[in-house]
C-alpha cells in the first residue's frame, strides 16, 4: 500500500500524520473533512499543524457550576499550545430546555485557538467532560456538571467563512445552534454577531432575532460569578454600601473610630437596608491622598472582613484596594471582589493575584495616583468619552491576557478621578455610549457624594449630597443603553436611600403593560 493510500486512510478518521514525511503531505490534496456550500476545508498542504479559531459553548447545571466551568476549561488546555482560550462572553442563567424539571444553567461561550482537528477536539471535550463526573449514560439532555460542544471550527479573520463537517459523531456547525437563545446570545456578546452561520449563510444577529420572534421568551440573565457556588444577578441594579475603615476618607472618614464592631455593624444593617455588596476600604483615595502602608491597610480592612463573613456567609464583599497584598489577604479572609481603583495598574502584582484566587475584579478607570491625579484632567486628542473608553479597553485586555476573563469583570469610568467637573458631566451624559463602546461589560456607578455634586448644587458637607448623588444615578441609568442593565452596580453611602430610588426606577422600567387609548 502506498504511502498516498495510507494518508488518505488517515484522514478519513481524522488521525494524526504528522510524523509522515512533508513530502508525502504536500501530495495530498483531497481536505481532511468533507465541505459544503463554499465553506472552508482543512488543507493538509502543510506538514505543521496550524492555529485555527472556534467558538465553544461551556454549561453547566450541577455543583458549583462556576468552578466546574473554570475546571473544564483549564483541563481543556491542559498547560499544552494545542488549545488556547482567547476570549470569553458574559454568563448567563438560563432556564433548562428539552427536559425542564432540573435546575437551571450557567451558559456562555468562548472563543479558542487550536491546532486539534475536530476528532481530536471532540476527544479531548469528552474526556474534561467525563473527568469532571459527566456520566455516558446519563438523561440526554439532562442535569450536567460539565457541558462543552464545538459550536463553530476554523473561523476565518473576517468571521465569514469556517467548516462544515457531517460525519455520524460529530457536526459542525452545532446542529442546535440555530434553536438555543443560551449559545447565540453569548455568540452577540463575544463579539461574533455579525459570524456567518455556513448552512443558512445568516448572521448570528439575525438568527438570534429571528429566534426570539418565532419563539418570545424570558431573557436569560447575565451574572457574575462568586466563590462557593454564588452568583451576583444583574438583571436588577444592585446597590453596593461603601464601608471605608479610614480615618481620612472624604465623607465618612474616622466613623467607626477603629473599632470592628461599629464597622460590622454598620456592614449588617446597609445589608438590611438592601445592600448586595460590601465594599470594604482602608485607604483613602480622595484627591490628594497619600498611600497608605500596606501593613496598616491590612490591620483596618481584614478583621472586619472576617468578621462580617462570621455574621453573613453569603453577603458579597469587595475589598477596595490598589495593593496585591491586601487583595489576597482579603480574598483568603473572604472577599468575593476587588475593586482597585488603579484598574490593575499601581501594582504589578494585583492582575496575577486576582487571576489565581479566580476572583470577579472592578477596573476602574484613572490617571496617576490620588496625590496627583487632578492635574491629570486634560482629554484633548479625542475627548473624554472616547479616550476613557479607550484606556478602559486597555486594562479589560490587559486583565484577561493575565487571565481574568470578560465574564469576571466590571468597569468603573472613574467619577471623579483625574476628570474635571465637565468631564464628569460629559461621562454620565453619555454613559450609554460609553457602555456600547467598551462590549457591554458590566458597569459600576461611583458618584456618592463627590466634588462635582457639590459643585453643581452649592452643598459644601459631603453628607448632606444624597440627593445629588440620588439624581446622578438615574440620570445615567436612564441614558444607558438598556437602562436596567447598563449600570449594574451603583457604589454609595446611603445605601437605604439609593436603593428605594433604584427600585423605583427598576420598576418602571419594567412595566410591560400598556394604556390603551379610550
Amino acid at each position: 500500500m502506498n504511502s498516498g493510500l495510507i494518508l488518505y486512510i488517515m484522514s478519513m478518521f481524522g488521525l494524526c500524520y504528522k510524523s509522515f514525511a512533508a513530502s508525502s503531505c504536500h501530495r495530498l490534496k483531497r481536505p481532511l473533512f468533507a465541505a459544503r456550500l463554499g465553506s472552508r476545508n482543512i488543507s493538509s498542504e502543510s506538514s505543521s499543524p496550524s492555529s485555527r479559531r472556534a467558538y465553544l459553548a461551556v454549561g453547566s447545571n450541577l455543583g458549583d457550576r462556576f468552578q466546574n466551568i473554570v475546571q473544564g476549561l483549564d483541563q481543556l488546555c491542559n498547560n499544552t499550545c494545542d488549545i488556547n482560550v482567547t476570549r470569553t462572553s458574559a454568563l448567563i442563567e438560563t432556564a433548562p430546555m428539552y427536559v425542564t424539571d432540573q435546575p437551571a444553567f450557567l451558559n456562555g461561550v468562548v472563543e479558542i485557538e487550536t491546532t486539534l482537528e475536530p476528532p481530536n477536539l471532540l476527544r479531548r471535550i469528552k474526556q474534561v467532560e467525563k473527568d469532571l463526573g459527566r456520566a455516558s449514560n446519563g438523561i440526554r439532555n439532562g442535569p450536567r456538571p460539565l457541558d462543552l460542544d464545538i459550536l463553530f471550527y476554523d473561523v476565518d479573520a473576517s468571521n465569514t467563512t469556517s467548516l462544515v463537517l457531517d460525519e455520524p459523531d460529530l457536526e459542525i456547525p452545532h446542529p442546535r445552534v440555530l434553536e438555543r437563545e443560551f449559545v447565540l446570545a453569548p455568540l452577540m456578546d463575544i463579539g461574533a454577531g455579525n459570524l456567518v452561520h455556513p448552512l443558512t449563510n445568516s448572521t448570528v444577529s439575525e438568527l438570534l432575532s429571528r429566534l426570539l420572534q418565532q419563539s418570545p421568551s424570558d431573557a436569560p440573565v447575565r451574572v457574575l460569578p462568586l466563590a462557593r457556588g454564588r452568583v451576583l444577578h444583574l438583571n436588577e441594579t444592585i446597590v453596593m454600601g461603601i464601608l471605608n475603615v479610614t480615618p481620612d476618607s472624604f465623607s465618612d472618614g474616622g466613623n467607626y473610630d477603629g473599632r470592628v464592631d461599629l464597622a460590622v455593624r454598620e456592614a449588617l444593617n446597609m445589608v438590611k437596608d438592601g445592600a448586595g455588596i460590601i465594599d470594604v476600604g482602608g485607604e483613602s483615595t480622595r484627591p490628594g491622598a497619600k498611600e497608605v502602608a500596606i501593613d496598616e491597610e491590612l490591620e483596618r480592612t481584614i478583621p472586619v472582613i472576617e468578621k462580617i463573613r462570621e455574621f453573613n456567609a453569603d453577603i458579597p464583599i469587595s475589598i477596595d484596594t490598589r495593593h496585591a497584598i491586601v487583595a489576597e489577604a482579603a480574598l483568603k479572609s473572604g472577599a468575593d471582589i476587588v475593586n482597585d481603583v488603579s484598574g490593575g495598574t499601581f501594582d504589578p502584582e494585583m492582575l496575577p493575584t486576582v487571576s489565581k484566587f479566580r476572583a470577579t475584579m472592578v477596573l476602574m478607570h484613572m490617571r496617576g495616583t490620588p496625590e496627583n491625579m487632578q492635574t491629570m484632567t486634560e482629554y484633548e486628542k479625542q475627548g473624554v468619552v472616547h479616550e476613557v473608553a479607550s484606556e478602559l479597553r486597555e486594562r479589560s485586555k490587559e486583565a484577561e491576557k493575565a487571565g481574568i476573563h470578560r465574564w469576571q469583570q466590571v468597569l468603573d469610568p472613574g467619577i471623579g478621578f483625574a476628570k474635571d467637573l465637565n468631564a464628569n458631566l460629559i461621562l454620565l451624559k453619555h454613559y450609554g455610549k460609553l457602555q456600547s463602546m467598551l462590549g457591554h461589560i458590566p458597569f459600576l456607578l461611583g458618584t456618592s457624594r463627590k466634588g462635582f455634586i457639590g459643585k453643581v448644587t452649592g452643598e459644601t458637607v459631603a453628607k448632606d449630597r444624597d440627593y445629588g448623588t440620588l439624581a446622578s444615578c438615574i440620570a445615567a441609568m436612564s441614558l444607558a443603553k438598556n437602562p436596567v442593565s447598563g449600570v449594574s452596580i451603583l457604589r454609595v453611602h446611603n445605601v437605604k436611600g439609593i436603593k428605594q430610588g433604584v427600585l423605583v426606577f427598576d420598576a418602571i422600567y419594567g412595566a410591560n403593560s400598556e394604556v390603551k387609548a379610550k
